[in-house]
């Protein structure tokens, strides 16, 4: 990323161009729950930005106001944390994947989470697990498991922490009674439902989450 004459743009590397344009190809560039995002026309002097050749560069539309998860209300990492599964399940259905799940990635107009790194969806490759969902784990689900099961806030974790909550952690704070009790306001999110998806691939997807379910959380 990097800024231009007051815009916002991003370069591309020949790989992360294919990405782009499978992207683009999928319609999912029309989703409003997606930054505006667009080939730029005079190209921005790019060099030095990545190892490699630039291949593209994108213009991004603005965010009015940028936000940090560590400021958010509780309702705010949810709605965010929402938004990343339902994306992934739409990328999901045009063979295509998130490849990290951080809420750094999310920003809010209004009340209205948006999604603004375009460079994280790309091709989903046959056999490949989401390798994700372990960061949604720590920097969506256990945040929101420790406020709604302990009352503890997440904003001072997050805080300390930018690579979120490790299940080592969430687990110290957790009563045994607690294991067993079902999450307030619907905060057990589970990119389970990933699962749902069918075809090859995205049944690897699915069954990643699963088994990484149980391994992060005993970890």
């Amino acid at each position: 990323m990097f800024y231009s004459g007051g815009g916002v743009y991003r370069a591309l590397s020949t790989e992360g161009l294919a990405d782009f344009e499978a992207l683009a190809a999928s319609g999912l560039l029309n989703d409003p729950r997606i930054v505006g995002t667009e080939r730029a026309d005079g190209t921005p002097a790019a060099t030095g930005l990545l190892p490699g050749e630039v291949a593209a560069v994108l213009k991004h539309e603005p965010v009015p106001f940028v936000s940090y998860p560590y400021e958010w209300t509780f309702s705010m990492l949810k709605d965010a944390a929402h938004l990343q599964l339902d994306l992934l399940l739409a990328a999901l259905d045009h063979d295509l994947v998130l490849k990290d799940s951080s809420p750094y990635n999310v920003q809010f107009k209004g009340a209205r989470p948006v999604f603004i790194d375009v460079g994280a969806f790309e091709r989903l490759r046959a056999g490949e697990l989401w390798v994700g969902y372990r960061q949604f784990c720590m920097l969506y689900l256990f945040p929101l498991l420790l406020q709604s099961l302990k009352g503890i806030d997440f904003q001072p974790w997050l805080r300390g922490s930018l690579d979120g909550i490790s299940a080592t952690k969430l687990r110290g704070a957790m009563s045994f009674r607690d294991r067993f009790r079902r999450a307030r306001s619907g905060a057990a999110l589970s990119a389970r439902r990933v699962g749902h998806r069918r075809g090859r691939g995205r049944l690897a997807v699915g069954a990643a989450a699963g088994r990484e379910q149980g391994a992060c959380c005993e970890q």
